[in-house]
């Protein structure tokens, strides 16, 4: 008697206990289901930039209304092994990309990647070249002339994000000389480009910050290859250090007392070291390449990029 009321007595607590230990077991059962693999992160730097500007007549001031935005967005961005990832909070690059999208870019590609239509677009860096050959092709006769590129330091400048800078400006200036037959037409460009520019070590060498990057565009192939040679041999002064703020202004003259001026300013800010996650860095599978507007590469091409971009960057040693 005695020993059927102990049983009685304990056999709610093993019930418990039971169901206790089952519970465990489905929660970690769910919860292996959920965070899947170990995902893989290298050490890299995370910060936010910003970008502003606006195109308009000479003289008429940005401020008109005949002014027109461009490339107005900011971004957070990600960067480790060589690699970088930039995600467009707001604004955007009309036709190029807007807030949802994403770039990734090295020293060699900028692939814009666009999540709601699963597709991806490559931005040539020799872009201003081919648009003159595609112009060159339908007969157009295109010489440039008159080249001049100089770069000053103008000592210490800002200190940005905590981090100080140097000062640099570099002037950049030519002329275009078109011929049609009929139709002759000769453009002359200025474009001065102020640079803050710092070497510290939470700032790996980024293709996205590098000097004479995305700021100036390099040209390194067609009739503009003299002058980007000019260019880089000026930026070289200035090493490997990343442009933690860039501002520049350009003059476009289009004939006598008729001129464009467009001003843009880049700014870096909020950089830390920062774990990423690798998987941020490759192309999802699935996406399809597509080409720019106006340009004509070959889907080989776009296939051979995407290839590449699918693998995970090579893991590189950090200096801290």
């Amino acid at each position: 008697m005695e020993m059927a009321q102990h049983v009685r007595m304990f056999e709610p607590r093993r019930v418990l206990a039971r169901a206790l230990l089952a519970g465990a077991l489905v929660s970690q059962s769910v919860q292996a289901q959920r965070s899947g693999p170990p995902r893989l992160t290298s050490p890299g730097t995370a910060y936010t930039v910003s970008s502003t500007g606006a195109s308009g007549p000479l003289g008429g001031g940005l401020r008109s209304t005949g002014a027109t935005t461009v490339q107005n967005y900011i971004g957070h961005v990600v960067f480790a092994n060589g690699r970088g990832r930039m995600n467009i909070v707001e604004g955007g690059v009309e036709t190029l990309f807007g807030k949802g999208d994403y770039l990734l870019f090295d020293s060699t590609d900028v692939l814009v990647v666009r999540p709601r239509s699963h597709e991806f677009l490559t931005i040539p860096r020799d872009i201003a070249s081919r648009s003159m050959e595609r112009l060159g092709a339908m007969g157009v006769h295109i010489a440039v002339a008159d080249e001049k590129v100089t770069l000053d330091s103008l000592g210490p400048g800002d200190t940005i994000s905590g981090i100080p800078t140097r000062h640099f400006r570099m002037t950049v200036a030519f002329n275009v000389a078109m011929d049609a037959g009929m139709m002759q037409q000769r453009l002359g460009t200025e474009s001065v480009t102020d640079y803050w520019v710092s070497s510290a070590p939470i700032i790996p060498p980024n293709p996205l910050l590098r000097v004479n990057g995305f700021a100036v565009g390099p040209m390194t192939t067609g009739i503009f290859r003299s002058l980007s040679l000019k260019v880089d041999s000026a930026a070289a002064r200035m090493g490997t250090m990343a442009a933690l703020k860039t501002k520049s202004v350009t003059h476009l003259i289009t004939g006598p007392g008729a001129a464009i001026e467009t001003q843009q300013l880049y700014e870096v800010s909020d950089i830390a070291r920062r774990d990423v996650d690798d998987d941020l860095l490759i192309l999802p599978s699935g996406y399809s390449g597509v080409a720019l507007p106006g340009d004509d590469a070959p889907s080989a091409a776009l296939d051979s990029i995407a290839a590449r971009w699918r693998t995970v960057p090579m893991r590189r040693p950090v200096s801290r």
